[in-house]
C-alpha cells in the first residue's frame, strides 16, 4: 500500500487537534474517511501512530518519529500554495507558568499568541514551579515556564534567561546599610512551601550566613505575598518586575542586600521525546514576547 498527501494531511491535523473527529471537521471530510486514512496509512509505514488517551488520542513513539518528515512535507505545500503558516498550528495545548512570571507575562503572551496562531486553542494553568513540574512528568501539561527547576530525565529544559528577583519589604521597614540574613533573621518572612524554588532560594540565602529565618510564614500564592508585603506584614522575595507597581505606589521598597540575591533561571520544559509543532510555537512566542517586554536580565 502506498502513502497518499491525504493520508499524511489527515496524520498531520490529528497530531494537532488532539483527535481524529476534529481533524475530520477541519478537514470537511466523514468521520469515517478520517479513520480509514488514518488506519491505511499506519499499514502503509508499518506501525501504530495512535494510541487511546481518554476521550482523544494520543501520538505513539512511533508517530513522533514520523511527525517531523510529515510537517517537512506539509510546509513544502504550504509553500507551493502560498498557504500562511500560521494556520496549521491549530487545537489545544496546555501551558504552564510560574506564577511570578505570569504575574508580568501572561497578558502579553496570551495576546501574542492569538496574533501568532489564531487558531490555536491555549490552556493555561497558573501555580508554583515545582507543581508545574510534576503536571509536565505527568502529561498533564504539554509544555510549561519554569523557575529554578529541580530537572529530570523525563524532562527536555531550554533556557530562556534570568529573571530579575530581589528581597522587598514593607516601604516603612527601615534600614541604613546593605541588609544581610542576620537583619531579616528575627522579622516576619513570607515564602511559597517547600519545595519549591523560592522556599529554596529563601532558605539558601539565610544559609550563607548559617542561619534560619524565625519567623517564616508559608503562602502557596506569589501574587497573595506581595500583596501581603505591600501590606505591610512581612517581607519577600519576588521577581523584580512583578512588584513595579508597589514600589512605584510607595508600599513596598527593594533591599539592597549583603549576600546579593542571585536572580531566578527561567526555562521552557517539555517532556523528553515530544517534538510537537504546538509547543515549538509556543515557545517560539514565548522568547519573541520577554524580548519584547525586556523581561530578563541580559
Amino acid at each position: 500500500m502506498r502513502v497518499t498527501l491525504a493520508q499524511l494531511e489527515a496524520f498531520f491535523w490529528t497530531v494537532q487537534l488532539g483527535s481524529a473527529g476534529r481533524a475530520a471537521q477541519h478537514l470537511a471530510i466523514s468521520q469515517p474517511t478520517m479513520s480509514l486514512r488514518l488506519k491505511d496509512l499506519a499499514e502503509a509505514v508499518g506501525c501504530e501512530l495512535f494510541e487511546r488517551n481518554g476521550r482523544g488520542l494520543r501520538v505513539t513513539a512511533d508517530g513522533r518519529a514520523l511527525l517531523p518528515r510529515v510537517e517537512a512535507i506539509m510546509a513544502e505545500l504550504r509553500q507551493i500554495s502560498g498557504r500562511d503558516p500560521h494556520l496549521d498550528v491549530a487545537g489545544a495545548v496546555r501551558i504552564g507558568l510560574a506564577e511570578g512570571f505570569a504575574v508580568t507575562c501572561l497578558s502579553p503572551l496570551l495576546t501574542a499568541l492569538q496574533e501568532d496562531y489564531p487558531t490555536m486553542q491555549p490552556e493555561w494553568v497558573v501555580s508554583t514551579s515545582t507543581t508545574l513540574e510534576s503536571a509536565l512528568m505527568r502529561d498533564a501539561l504539554d509544555l510549561a515556564v519554569l523557575l529554578n527547576p529541580v530537572g529530570d530525565d523525563r524532562m527536555r529544559l531550554t533556557p530562556l534567561g534570568a529573571q530579575p528577583t530581589s528581597w522587598v519589604a514593607p516601604a516603612t521597614w527601615a534600614f541604613g546599610r546593605a541588609v544581610t540574613p542576620k537583619d531579616l533573621q528575627d522579622l516576619p518572612v513570607i515564602s511559597n512551601p517547600q519545595p519549591s524554588a523560592m522556599h529554596r532560594q529563601i532558605t539558601g540565602w539565610f544559609a550563607t550566613a548559617g542561619l534560619e529565618p524565625a519567623r517564616l510564614s508559608l503562602c502557596t500564592s506569589v501574587a497573595v505575598i506581595a500583596e501581603l508585603v505591600a501590606g505591610g506584614i512581612g517581607a519577600g522575595l519576588l521577581p523584580v518586575r512583578m512588584v513595579e507597581r508597589h514600589v512605584a505606589a510607595g508600599t513596598m521598597q527593594y533591599l539592597v542586600t549583603n549576600p546579593t540575591v542571585l536572580n531566578g533561571r527561567l526555562y521552557v520544559g517539555v517532556r523528553t521525546g515530544v517534538d510537537d509543532p504546538k509547543t515549538r510555537a509556543v515557545a517560539r512566542t514565548i522568547g519573541r514576547v520577554l524580548q519584547s517586554i525586556d523581561y530578563l536580565q541580559t
